[in-house]
């Protein structure tokens, strides 16, 4: 296979990164028998370590070598699936929602994006405020989610994203669902910052649909350059570019339909010069998958995106599974077949005529 380029930038006024990279094949994965799981305490509200907790019992009697890791921190799901990996551990598991899921994909990676344990597994069992990854595979119950951490896994592909964080720092971070930029990097920085109680009353849709309703209503537009698979640029006063590998995000909104996540490629829709009743009208659509049909969305499969505000000192946030790590300029990208997942409601793949990854494996629980 031949490898790919790896996206050259200079955001913040670092200096450009060049070279090649590419997922390669995935080795058939030995026995295994060792599996940690990484708990957010704070995932769902709690829910995610309720419900763990009441499994634990039975879980160690089913998987005798556990081990189970509960963070305290952000970015500690990071540390801890990091730690496993290089431990020699099979199967790391994430137990929250899709920002945990994040943080433990974090943890297989370098710090080009590149994964690191490219044999070890990813397994997710859901439970957080989004859920957005699981959405798209049916939001599968916990005796299927639990069922398939002991299959063997299969290659999917995941995304890249170099952004300026808050600190005007270049950084490097992966997605498995889907990153964006604009309105939806203010949204999420809402939620982020909602108290328990709001979380609950509203409900995992209701406190992203709430927060979109305010953030559409206060938008000041900015002016942004996109180019996609290093195409001609378009100039356009931005209200959101989602960059999926998912079908869904912020809380159930059906964002790219069309998205598959082993067929080597990033789905971009992006719109703006919108006025803040067709933004109102669209948000009602979302959820549905009808703001495909606006005249103003525009929709393609890309496997490389770059945006950049046009003028310097404009602040356009960015969001990633959940997270909201930073701001543009931004450069992401696919890697196709690049990380091994077990999780329930997979899909038969796409195809694998595009020549990525692989699907088989030995390895048992």
């Amino acid at each position: 296979m031949q490898a790919l380029a790896r996206p050259v930038l200079a955001p913040c006024g670092g200096v450009a990164l060049s070279g090649c990279f590419g997922p390669g094949t995935v080795r058939i994965v030995p026995a295994v028998d060792r599996i940690v799981a990484i708990v957010n305490p704070a995932a769902g509200g709690g829910k995610a370590v309720r419900r763990f907790a009441e499994l634990e019992p039975g879980l160690r009697e089913r998987w005798p070598r556990l081990r189970i890791d509960h963070t305290r921190h952000p970015g500690h799901a990071t540390e801890l699936a990091r730690r496993a990996l290089e431990d020699g551990v099979d199967v790391v598991v994430s137990v929250g929602g899709d920002g945990t899921a994040n943080e433990v994909l974090c943890g297989f990676m370098d710090e080009q994006g590149e994964n690191r344990f490219p044999h070890a597994e990813l397994g997710l069992l859901g439970g957080g405020t989004g859920g957005d990854f699981l959405r798209q595979l049916g939001s599968p119950p916990w005796s299927a989610q639990l069922d398939a951490i002991e299959q063997p896994g299969r290659a999917i592909d995941y995304g890249v994203m170099r952004h300026c964080d808050h600190q005007g720092r270049t950084r490097v971070r992966p997605f498995l669902n889907a990153a964006s930029a604009g309105l939806t990097g203010n949204v999420v920085a809402r939620v982020l910052r909602a108290s328990r109680l709001s979380r609950r009353v509203l409900g995992p849709k209701g406190i992203y649909a709430w927060n979109s309703v305010r953030e559409i209503v206060a938008r000041k537009e900015i002016q942004v350059e996109l180019r996609a698979d290093h195409g001609p640029p378009r100039r356009l006063g931005l209200a959101l570019a989602a960059i999926t590998n998912g079908q869904f995000f912020g809380g159930g909104m059906w964002i790219a339909p069309m998205a598959a996540i082993d067929d080597g490629q990033l789905e971009l829709l992006y719109t703006g010069d919108l006025s803040t009743a067709s933004l109102l009208g669209m948000l009602s659509k979302v959820f549905s998958g009808r703001h495909l049909d606006h005249p103003k969305v525009e929709a393609q499969s890309v496997r490389h995106v770059s945006l950049r505000a046009r003028n310097e000192g404009d602040v356009v946030l960015v969001e990633l599974d959940g997270e909201q790590p930073g701001r543009l300029p931004a450069e992401l990208w696919v890697v196709p077949g690049g990380m091994r997942v077990r999780v329930a409601g997979l899909p038969d793949p796409v195809s694998l005529a595009h020549g990525f990854g692989e699907v088989r494996s030995s390895s048992t629980v």
